[in-house]
């Protein structure tokens, strides 16, 4: 009988050491999980918002170098200025073989702001429901979201098209243009360096 007992308490024993060691190697895999942490790390709306204009500036950019009205893929981003509180969109556009005009400034910032805006979901080609849509989560819990979500938005977007002369180094200038994503053609700021 002793030595049925020994056998199953060294069975339970060794058997405890296994399980010991095929679970240490898994927790220490998970506390070093990037995910993990990756996983505890907050991301905003702000966030969020700033990744989907990025992301849709981008493919605005690619559809214009597509149809061929730009003549190489445009440089195109999105930033947070929180002293400003202010959010700007922009693209930069190198002209082919012309100084760059006011015209042509004007014509690509409405083609941004159109290409932008035309990506909302529920009314194409109103800039206010296209940011409100991208500044907010998918799920039903957006109810308390500010009751004038999209004039504040309208006002803080702004964009900005850069059209860069043929030559880097010549001595032709460079154009800026900038607004809101519902800015008129005769409200655009244009400003030249």
């Amino acid at each position: 009988m002793t030595s049925i007992t020994r056998i199953l308490g060294r069975a339970v024993l060794f058997g405890s050491l296994a399980l010991v060691l095929t679970l240490r190697p898994a927790a220490d895999a998970r506390a070093n999980s990037t995910l993990d942490w990756l996983s505890g790390e907050p991301v905003t709306l702000m966030d969020l918002g700033i990744i989907r204009l990025k992301q849709d500036l981008l493919q605005v950019g690619q559809r214009l170098l597509e149809i061929g009205f730009l003549p190489v893929a445009p440089t195109t981003g999105a930033y947070f200025d929180w002293r400003d509180k202010k959010i700007t969109v922009f693209l930069t556009a190198r002209e082919r073989f012309a100084q760059p005009s006011e015209g042509m400034c004007l014509e690509l910032f409405s083609r941004v702001a159109k290409g932008l805006s035309s990506r909302s979901r529920g009314h194409q080609g109103d800039p206010g429901w296209y940011l409100e849509e991208i500044f907010t989560h998918d799920g039903w819990g957006n109810f308390t979201r500010p009751p004038r979500m999209r004039e504040e938005l309208l006002k803080t977007v702004q964009l900005e098209v850069t059209l860069l002369p043929p030559r880097p180094m010549g001595p032709e200038r460079t154009l800026h243009c900038s607004g809101g994503l519902d800015t008129e053609p005769h409200d655009i700021s244009v400003t030249t360096s």
